[in-house]
C-alpha cells in the first residue's frame, strides 16, 4: 500500500516528533561509545556455548566407553586355558575340480541367456 504524502503529514507520530525538542549529543560521546564497547569485551558466538560443552562431554563418554569394553574383553578371556585347538583339514579339492566347477557354473548362466551372447563368445567359452 503506498502511502500518500499528506497521509504522512497527518500521522500523530509526526506531529508528536515535530514538537519535541533536538537533541545534541555530548562532545565526547563518539569516544565513550567506543571506551564501553572496549571495556565490554566481544561476546562468545552462541555455537561456542553449545559446542564445547557438547564436545567435551562426547570425549568424556566415549573415553568412559572405551575403557568399558577393553575391561569386558580382559574380563571375557581367559587366562590360560588349556583347550585344544581344532585342527582343520586341508581341502581335498584339487586345482583342477574347482576349475571344473567354476565353468560348469558359467555354462549354467550362460544357458539361461543364450540370446545375450555372440557366437564367438559362445565358442570361446566352450574352450573350440
Amino acid at each position: 500500500m503506498k502511502r500518500e504524502p499528506s497521509d504522512i503529514e497527518k500521522d500523530p507520530v509526526w506531529e508528536l516528533l515535530r514538537e519535541s525538542s533536538a537533541q545534541r549529543p555530548s562532545p565526547s560521546f563518539a569516544a565513550n561509545v567506543v571506551r564501553a564497547a572496549r571495556l565490554e569485551g566481544q561476546a562468545k558466538p552462541w555455537w561456542k556455548t553449545w559446542l564445547i560443552p557438547a564436545t567435551a562431554g562426547a570425549t568424556l563418554a566415549g573415553a568412559a566407553a572405551l575403557v568399558a569394553v577393553v575391561i569386558s574383553f580382559q574380563a571375557g578371556s581367559p587366562t590360560g586355558s588349556n583347550r585344544p585347538v581344532a585342527n582343520r583339514e586341508a581341502p581335498s579339492a584339487s586345482l583342477a575340480d574347482l576349475q571344473d566347477t567354476v565353468e560348469t557354473e558359467v555354462f549354467l548362466a550362460a544357458s539361461d541367456h543364450l540370446g545375450d551372447y555372440t557366437d564367438d563368445e559362445l565358442v570361446s567359452m566352450i574352450g573350440f
